[in-house]
């Protein structure tokens, strides 16, 4: 599961890595990126828009089944009606540089142990209600890896930005192979202060270390 990530990094660093057509959102770093809240995604045109997370279908009745879309499992997208379509017409990348996962009522940051921003694999669709449209996604996981297993049974499928395109452009049937957890990667995890677990709080220090010992995999 992730339910709750990071995308600290400037706009320059985002523009640079996903090079977007288009950037149609006000962008604000964020620290603490909760469900329900409005964060940046890349669509299939390379154009950084502004969703809410937490997926609404767009045959849905109303909004208010996206607090139970915010994550998507990779190994039935094909068999659920809520993923089915978007994942045929309406996958999308999701920056991020960090996530949080809990053990117990312990909250731990995981990340890249240079720090680099990345994507996770995500399906967003448009809901309108005949006011205005509500665009909003979801978060693919997938299995976690030994090591993060200690933590959590599922951890976002993080992609590679050379299969940026293919997760884009690939008949769905052929996207299984980009949904296997990191192993060679250099990741890092730390527990941080359970500060994190209120929405409101969106500051740099959420993410400092509580305890010294971090562990690398």
């Amino acid at each position: 599961m992730c339910g709750r990530y990071t995308l600290t990094k400037p706009i320059k660093t985002i523009e640079s890595h996903f090079k977007p057509a288009r950037i149609s959102l006000k962008y604000f770093p964020s620290f603490n990126i909760a469900p329900s809240q409005i964060s940046a995604v890349v669509t299939q045109k390379f154009e950084v828009m502004g969703m809410k997370w937490g997926l609404v279908p767009s045959g849905a009745q109303n909004n208010e089944i996206g607090n139970k879309l915010i994550n998507a499992r990779s190994e039935t997208l094909n068999e659920k009606p809520s993923f089915r379509d978007s994942l045929e017409n309406q996958r999308c990348l999701v920056p991020a540089d960090g996530f949080i996962e809990w053990k117990g009522k312990k909250p731990y940051y995981i990340r890249f142990k240079d720090h680099r921003l990345f994507a996770f694999a995500g399906l967003w669709s448009t809901w309108d209600s005949g006011e205005k449209p509500l665009h909003s996604y979801t978060i693919i996981t997938t299995e976690a890896n030994k090591t993060l297993y200690s933590l959590h049974s599922r951890m976002p499928v993080i992609l590679h930005p050379e299969n940026y395109e293919k997760w884009f452009f690939n008949d769905s049937n052929s996207l299984t192979s980009l949904f296997t957890a990191p192993k060679k990667q250099e990741l890092e995890y730390f527990e941080i202060s359970t500060a994190i677990n209120f929405p409101k709080n969106n500051e740099f220090n959420l993410l400092q270390p509580s305890r010294q010992k971090s562990f690398t995999f």
